[in-house]
């Protein structure tokens, strides 16, 4: 499932799941390349590598460098969701909650109050988690290792009593890693920025998605803009400066795809903590799709994620 296809698919659960049920979603996704939907001008793009996303009311002539997106062909989008713009590519983590006032009548449906609430119940635990695993990881391994003599006439003996023992240095410490938190409106960990948020709200429900900065290239932040309004916390820091890739973080606990699952796997704890969980396929979530003609109906249609030209705007 595209990128694209998530957000398509996330609304049409939002709205129009007639068992009106609360959804954990999770995963990571290609930025381009679409399994139910045509692909979108294929042949021409030349960057594969990355997608704009921008919020449903974000205006892209003031938060993007437009002339460079349009001569790199990069897809831009506008999801359904409100908030700011972000460029997601194969590595960046995607987590939504959609919940139903009726089951969180704790939550108010207003965004400070579900950005808290999602950070103290679900994300404060996940990166605790983290945190235990990378230390864990980090803790100085010794190792003994076996001196091999040679006995006159060259036959080779175990000599017991000499072992050699060394620690491994990592760059990972207690001390060094920093504190998740909900810093205004971001996902912080420590001063710098490591998941963009946002919100729809609907009369009845709710919907919080966030993308995690696991790895990015850099290059990609080139295609936003400071924005005019910024989180007091930021100050005049660029985008390098600001943002943090959770892998220069947690990358000692093991190699990238196992790392994210792990991401994952915390976050399925963390919500099993205070919710009875129910594991569907994606094929059961995309019935509800199906029941709305379609992925390309749905998002030919009524689905507010839409495609945006850049020569136009619209």
């Amino acid at each position: 499932m595209s990128a694209i296809e998530r957000l398509c698919l996330e609304e049409a659960l939002l709205r129009h799941d007639p068992l009106k049920r609360s959804w954990a979603i999770v995963g990571t996704h290609d930025p381009v390349y679409n399994s139910y939907l045509p692909n979108i001008e294929e042949a021409k793009r030349s960057n594969e590598t990355c997608l704009i996303i921008m919020g449903i009311g974000g205006k892209p002539e003031l938060l993007l460098d437009v002339e460079k997106a349009k001569a790199d062909n990069v897809l831009t989008i506008k999801r359904f969701s409100g908030g700011g713009t972000v460029v997601v590519d194969h590595s960046s983590l995607w987590t939504t909650f959609i919940g139903r006032n009726d089951d969180f009548p704790h939550v108010d449906p207003y965004p400070k109050s579900i950005m808290s609430w999602s950070a103290n119940e679900i994300f404060h635990k996940v990166f605790q988690r983290m945190k235990a695993d990378a230390i864990h990881n980090s803790v100085s391994a010794e190792r003994k290792t076996m001196i091999m003599e040679t006995k006159p006439g060259g036959e080779m003996t175990q000599d017991v009593s000499k072992t050699m023992t060394y620690s491994i240095d990592t760059p990972n410490s207690l001390n060094e890693i920093p504190d998740f938190a909900l810093r205004e409106n971001d996902y912080v960990l420590g001063e710098r920025k490591v998941g963009g948020n946002s919100q729809s709200i609907v009369k009845d429900a709710w919907l919080h998605h966030t993308s995690f900065l696991w790895d990015y290239e850099e290059e990609n932040m080139s295609y936003l803009t400071l924005p005019s309004k910024k989180p007091d916390y930021r100050g005049e820091r660029d985008h390098d400066e600001f943002l943090l890739k959770l892998k220069n973080v947690y990358g000692s606990i093991g190699d990238d795809s196992s790392t994210r699952r792990a991401f994952f796997y915390h976050l399925k704890c963390a919500a099993h903590e205070s919710f009875e969980l129910e594991e569907v396929y994606l094929k059961d979530a995309m019935k509800v799709v199906e029941d709305l003609g379609g992925m390309k109906t749905w998002f030919e249609g009524k689905c507010r994620t839409k495609i945006l030209d850049l020569e136009t705007h619209k």
